[in-house]
């Protein structure tokens, strides 16, 4: 019998990628193809903005897509289905005909000020509705930005919708959002899974702004035939819009059990503790999100920008050195560093307020004394890393009242290290579950193939194809000292923050 797939599609916040998932074995999928997005940003006062060309980015979704199929040497008469995952904070504002107005990556920071506005005015409602904050990164805002600026454009918005909602809009011609993909918006109440239709009333703006709802595990529509032609697939392929990107990555480890944690190390790392209920922080640190799973919720804290800071470090070692070049440098370097600490910039950001810090590196002087490397400066990066991943998960146990993790599923680009899964095992003192690096397209996958009642079951399919790191003593103990001392450190340098 023939192998089954499903060509899933991921618009993350690197660029956008194809991959072919095996139905039965989603622990396995085959890469397909990738392509970068092109972002315009403003040379002008709106030095916060980035926005997307809409006839370019379709043509690159189409692409990446056929690029796929090809690639993998899978054939069409075995994919089942196609299914689309998205960046969290991408947006489209709509016109009546469904092209776009405007179309940005969660890059697009334009709304700064009208999000700090709506904050201070209705910050504890928002919160109490949506479970995130700050305003600026969601839909409302950049809504409210639009009004303000291009007051004439803004009257012809008919709909907003998500980046994974325009997608599967030019795949299908159906335009369908899923409660996950509002939740990521700043548009649902996460805790009736309903769009948060009083506070956008309250915002200003009516409810016909937010498309038709359709519950994830439901087909959005089938492939047009003009996509079906260039994809390479049979006209009227089922389509389905999996949800936000850290979400379908969570299932996509098989972190569907209360007290399971996901950790999705790759260009932002958000970590999801899974939950049976909303839980809201007083201190507004963490979001309250949705969860694929059936009355499964999520308490997310977030270590920030790790992909950024890889890349920075992997700039000052070389000419854009690949993730096993800082293995190779780390393999050269002591646990702690010979006493470097990294402060780029990854740790438990609050949510409601991220902000800006003091960073960088602090190292004993005189250097002369204490000579650094390269190896240094990369193992220091990669455990800051560490470090912040370990304080997320502490953040977001203590907000849900759970003393420890049930389980520790770790996948995005850092699952590749051949070092750091090990290393977080020591840091936590726990197991790690080190995941496929595509965990976000295999819980897509997992969405398109199966009924939502045997998602949970897939889930716990592949994590136990996971390998699982065990702590190892010598490790635990060095870092039992290196840990608290980046702690104390990093509290020293937040006192330094009034200097920016």
């Amino acid at each position: 019998m023939a192998e089954r797939y499903v060509l899933s599609l991921d618009l993350g916040s690197s660029g956008l990628r194809a991959v072919l998932v095996p139905v039965d074995r989603p622990w396995a999928p085959i890469e397909g193809a990738a392509l970068p997005y092109r972002v315009y940003r403003p040379r002008s006062t709106d030095a916060l903005a980035a926005r997307f060309v809409e006839a370019e980015l379709r043509e690159r979704l189409i692409r990446v897509a056929g690029e796929g199929m090809r690639a993998a040497g899978v054939r069409a008469a075995d994919v089942t289905s196609m299914s689309v995952t998205a960046q969290r904070g991408g947006i489209a504002l709509l016109r009546g005909d469904g092209t776009s107005a405007h179309i940005a990556p969660n890059t697009d920071l334009r709304a700064v000020f009208e999000g700090a506005e709506i904050d201070e005015e209705h910050g504890e409602a928002v919160y109490a509705a949506t479970g995130h904050l700050p305003s600026l990164f969601f839909a409302p805002a950049k809504l409210r930005w639009w009004r303000n600026h291009r007051p004439r454009l803004s009257r012809g918005i008919a709909r907003v919708a998500t980046l994974g909602s325009w997608a599967t809009l030019q795949l299908t011609g159906e335009l369908v959002e899923t409660p996950g993909q509002l939740a990521e918006a700043g548009l649902l109440d996460v805790s009736s899974g309903t769009p948060a239709a009083a506070l956008l009333a309250r915002l200003g703006f009516g409810g016909e702004l937010v498309p038709r709802l359709s519950a994830e595990g439901e087909a959005m529509g089938m492939l047009r035939v003009d996509v079906a032609e260039r994809v390479g697939l049979p006209a009227r392929t089922p389509v389905y819009l999996a949800g936000p990107d850290a979400q379908t990555a969570a299932l996509g480890m098989g972190a569907v059990v209360p007290g399971d944690v996901s950790v999705a190390a790759g260009w932002s790392t958000p970590v999801h503790l899974v939950t049976d209920k909303p839980i809201f922080d007083a201190a507004r640190r963490t979001w309250a999100t949705t969860h694929l799973i059936e009355s499964h919720w999520v308490v997310e804290a977030n270590a920030g920008d790790t992909g950024g800071t890889l890349d920075m470090v992997r700039r000052l070692v070389g000419p854009r050195a690949e993730l096993s070049k800082l293995d190779s440098l780390i393999a050269k370097s002591r646990v702690g560093s010979n006493m470097l600490a990294a402060f780029w910039g990854p740790h438990a950001l609050e949510l409601a307020s991220p902000g800006m810090h003091m960073g960088g590196l602090l190292a004993p002087t005189p250097i002369t004394y204490n000579p650094l490397h390269a190896g240094h400066v990369a193992r220091a990066t990669v455990e800051n890393i560490g470090y912040a991943i370990a304080d997320c998960i502490a953040l977001a146990a203590k907000v849900a009242g759970v003393r420890t993790a049930r389980s520790m599923a770790l996948g995005g680009g850092m699952a590749n290290s051949a070092v750091f899964p090990q290393m977080l095992a020591d840091i936590m003192n726990a197991p790690v579950r080190r995941h496929h690096h595509r965990s976000s397209a295999i819980g897509a996958a997992i969405v398109a193939s199966r009924p939502r009642g045997e998602w949970a079951g897939a889930g716990r399919a592949v994590a136990a194809k996971a390998q699982t790191l065990d702590p190892d003593v010598r490790g635990v103990i060095e870092y039992q000292e290196h840990y608290p001392r980046w702690r104390r450190l990093r509290e020293r340098l937040l006192a330094l923050s009034d200097e920016l």
